[in-house]
C-alpha cells in the first residue's frame, strides 16, 4: 500500500495540474505480479485444429482414433469419413462460410460430420437432440443454417419455407470406398484462422438464446495449451461424456486427435454413475478425464480409488474446497479451469497440488491470453482490489450472431490488449499472480454445470396470459441441492393463475436446467428502496420456506403392499421436501432435477440391485409407479 500511495504522489507530483482520477496508482510491485501473469505469449502452430488433426492422420493412419463402443476407428477410416461428409455439404449446395447444425449422438460419425464440416469451409452448430423442439427451432432458425446432419424426424423443427435441408450423414467405414481412392488423405484447403469454426448457443438475458460465433484460431490456440499442460501423447485416451451442446466437450474431442491420442466416447450414464465412469476408465485405461464439479459430486464415492496418476479437470462452475481435496487425496492430477464461452472454452488454469486455504483460485490465464480486472470505467485495477474480470488474446470469439447490440455491450477494445470480453465476474488479483472469483455482476447463474440467464426464464413465464410478473431466483448450492424458484404475480385479468399449465408452459420452451422447480404465487412482487423487484428478500423466502417444509418420510403410499414402492416413496418424500408424493408423482415436476435423479437411481441399485439408466428417467413420466416398472422388467431380463 506504501509503494502505491508513493507512486501515486510521484505521479501527482509530475502532472499537479492533471485530473486526480487519472493518476496512477500502481506500484512496482503490481506491475511486476501481474505483468508476469499476463506473459502468454506462445506460437499457434498449425494454426487451425482440422490441420493438426490431418496431420495425425498422415502421420499415423492406422493408430485408432475414436473408441465408439465396441468398436475402434482409425485416422485413416476418420478422414475419409470427414471427405465423405464434405462432398455431401457441397452437393446440397451449402456455400464455403455457411452454417451446418450437427444433432448426431456422441461418435465416430459425430467426429467425422465435425471435420467434413470444416472440410467444406463451413462452421457447425451442435444440436442437442434433448433440448425442448421450441428451443431448436430457434437455433437452427437463428443461425441461418442450409443443413442439419441427423435424423429425418429433424425435418419437423426447420422453418417452413427456411431451405433447410435434413440428411443423414453416410456412415464411418472401416476403409475407403469408390469415391476415395485408397491414396494419400486428402489435404486440406487453406482455411482463414479468422473464420468461424462453431457457433455455440448458450442462455440469453432477452429471452432467446444467444449464438457465439468462435474462431478456428481461438480453438486451435485453446486445444495447443491444453496437449502441453495435460502432456497429452499418442498413447492416451481420453473420455468424451460431455453433451456436444456444451462447449466444454471441445476439450474432450480435439486434445487426443490433435495430439494423436484416443477419444473415448462414453455414455450419458458415466456423468452420473460413478460404477459405469470406473469401469469406463478401467477398461480404455482412460488417462484424462473432465467433468463438472457436479458430475464429480455424484460419482466420486465410487471412482475415487481408480483416480490415481490421472489428470483431471474440474471446472464449469464453483469448485468447493472440499471438492478439490478430495480429488488431490485422492492421487489425480487435479487441473482447475475457468472461462466463459464466449473466449473459447476455458481461459486460466491451475494445476493444484495443495489443499486450498479457502476458496479456490482459477489459476493464470492460458497460452496467449490476458486477464485484465477492471473498475466500473474501465481501468484496470491493481493487486487485491475487485473489479470485473474482462480477457482478451487468441480465445476472444467473433462476437454473438446477429446481435451488434449484445456486442458492443459485453465486448471492448483496450488501447494495448485489443478486443476483450466482459465477464460478469467479480475477480481480485492475488499477489501470487493468481486470480480470485468473488461471485457475478448480473443474474446469471451457473446451476450443475449450465450456464442460465435468468431474465430468459423471466422473460418466457411472462409470455404466458396468467402472469402479470415474475422474478426467479436460485436457493441453495448451485452445484448440489439448487433448485431454481419462480415467483409469479397474477396478471390483472387472472386472480388465480394456473399454475400447472405455466409450468408446462415453461417445460414446453426451456431446456431442462432452466424449469424452475417450484412456481410460487405472490400477491405482489416485493419492491426495495429504489423502486426495483427485491429479489434478496425473496431468495430469503424461498430458502425459509424449504427449510421449513415439512416431511413425512412414510409418504402416502405407506401400507401399500408393495415394499419397492414404499421405499421410493420414502426416499421421494425426502429428497423432494414433499410430504404429498404418491405412486403417480411426476418428479421433474415436483421439483427434481438431474443430480437428484441421479441420487435416486443410486439408491435404486442399493436396494434393489437394478441399475437403470438417467436417460430412461427423462424419456417417459418420471413416476413412482413407472420406475418401479422398469426396475421389475430389468430385473426379469436379468434373471
Amino acid at each position: 500500500m506504501l509503494e502505491r500511495y508513493d507512486a501515486l504522489l510521484c505521479a501527482f507530483g509530475a502532472r499537479p495540474d492533471g485530473p486526480v482520477g487519472a493518476l496512477p496508482g500502481w506500484s512496482a510491485r503490481d506491475h511486476a505480479v501481474i505483468d508476469a501473469a499476463n506473459d502468454t505469449d506462445g506460437p499457434i502452430e498449425p494454426d487451425t485444429v482440422l490441420r493438426a488433426i490431418w496431420r495425425r492422420a498422415i502421420a499415423a493412419p492406422d493408430a485408432v482414433a475414436v473408441v465408439d463402443g465396441e468398436r475402434e476407428v482409425t485416422y485413416r477410416a476418420l478422414w475419409f469419413a470427414a471427405q465423405r461428409v464434405r462432398r455431401l455439404i457441397e452437393a446440397a449446395g451449402v456455400a464455403p462460410g455457411g452454417v451446418v447444425a450437427v444433432a448426431l449422438p456422441r461418435g465416430a460419425g459425430l467426429v467425422a460430420s465435425v471435420l467434413g464440416t470444416w472440410l467444406a469451409g463451413s462452421a457447425y452448430l451442435p444440436v442437442d437432440r434433448a433440448h425442448p423442439e421450441e428451443r431448436i427451432r430457434h437455433q437452427l432458425s437463428d443461425s441461418g443454417a442450409r443443413l442439419v446432419l441427423g435424423a429425418a424426424e429433424l425435418a419437423a423443427l426447420v422453418e417452413p419455407g427456411a431451405g433447410t435441408t435434413v440428411l443423414q450423414p453416410p456412415p464411418v467405414n472401416d476403409s475407403a470406398d469408390a469415391t476415395d481412392p485408397a491414396g494419400p488423405l486428402d489435404e486440406p484447403a487453406w482455411t482463414d484462422p479468422a473464420s468461424c469454426a462453431y457457433l455455440m448457443y448458450t442462455s440469453g438475458s432477452t429471452g432467446r438464446p444467444k449464438g457465439t460465433l468462435v474462431p478456428h484460431l481461438a480453438l486451435a490456440n485453446l486445444v495447443l495449451h491444453f496437449v502441453e499442460e495435460l502432456r497429452a501423447t499418442p498413447q492416451d485416451a481420453t473420455l468424451w461424456t460431455t453433451t456436444f451442446a456444451f462447449d466444454i466437450s471441445g476439450l474432450e474431442l480435439f486434445v487426443p486427435l490433435v495430439s494423436g491420442g484416443r477419444v473415448v466416447a462414453g455414455p450419458d450414464a458415466a456423468r452420473s454413475s460413478g460404477r459405469v465412469l470406473g469401469e469406463l476408465l478401467e477398461r480404455h485405461a482412460i488417462r484424462i478425464v473432465q467433468a463438472t464439479p457436479t458430475t464429480w459430486r455424484l460419482v466420486l464415492d465410487r471412482v475415487e480409488d481408480r483416480l490415481p496418476g490421472r489428470a483431471v479437470l474440474c471446472g464449469g462452475e464453483p469448485v468447493p474446497a472440499w471438492l478439490v481435496w478430495r480429488l488431490i487425496a485422492a492421487g489425480a492430477e487435479l487441473h482447475h479451469v475457468y472461462g466463459p464461452t464466449e473466449t473459447t472454452i476455458w481461459s486460466t488454469s491451475s494445476v493444484v497440488d495443495r489443499e486450498p486455504a479457502d476458496r479456490p483460485d482459477v489459476g493464470r490465464p492460458i497460452r496467449n491470453t490476458t486477464l485484465l480486472v477492471l473498475d466500473d470505467r474501465g481501468r484496470p485495477l491493481p493487486v487485491g482490489l475487485r473489479g470485473e474480470l474482462c480477457i482478451a488474446g487468441a480465445g476472444v470469439a467473433i462476437g454473438y450472431h446477429g446481435r451488434p447490440d449484445l456486442n458492443a455491450e459485453r465486448f471492448g477494445t483496450h488501447p494495448d490488449h485489443g478486443r476483450y470480453y466482459r465477464t460478469g465476474d467479480i475477480a481480485v488479483w492475488r499477489p501470487t499472480g493468481v486470480i480470485d472469483l468473488m461471485g457475478r455482476s448480473d443474474r446469471q447463474v451457473k446451476l450443475r454445470g449450465n450456464r442460465i440467464e435468468l431474465g430468459e426464464i423471466e422473460s418466457t413465464l411472462m409470455a404466458h396470459p396468467h402472469v402479470g410478473g415474475v422474478a426467479v431466483v436460485l436457493v441453495g448450492d448451485p452445484s448440489g441441492d439448487g433448485v431454481l424458484v419462480a415467483w409469479l404475480e397474477p396478471a390483472a385479468t387472472h386472480a388465480e393463475p394456473d399454475v400447472d399449465d405455466i409450468a408446462a408452459h415453461a417445460r414446453e420452451q426451456l431446456s431442462k436446467a432452466m424449469v424452475p422447480g417450484e412456481f410460487l404465487t405472490t400477491d405482489a412482487l416485493p419492491i426495495n428502496g429504489s423502486g426495483k423487484i427485491d429479489y434478496p428478500l425473496l431468495e430469503r423466502r424461498a430458502a425459509e420456506r424449504r427449510s421449513a417444509a415439512p416431511v413425512d418420510s412414510a409418504g402416502s403410499a405407506e401400507g401399500s403392499g408393495d415394499p419397492l414402492l414404499d421405499e421410493l416413496v420414502a426416499l421421494w418424500s425426502a429428497l423432494l421436501r414433499r410430504s404429498d408424493v404418491d405412486a403417480d408423482t411426476d418428479f421433474f415436476h415436483n421439483g427434481g432435477h438431474s443430480m437428484l435423479a441421479a441420487v435416486v437411481l443410486q439408491e435404486l441399485e442399493r436396494i434393489s440391485g437394478v441399475s437403470l439408466e438417467l436417460s430412461q428417467m427423462f424419456e417417459q413420466p418420471a413416476t413412482l409407479r413407472v420406475l418401479a416398472a422398469l426396475a421389475r422388467a430389468r430385473a426379469e431380463d436379468a434373471g
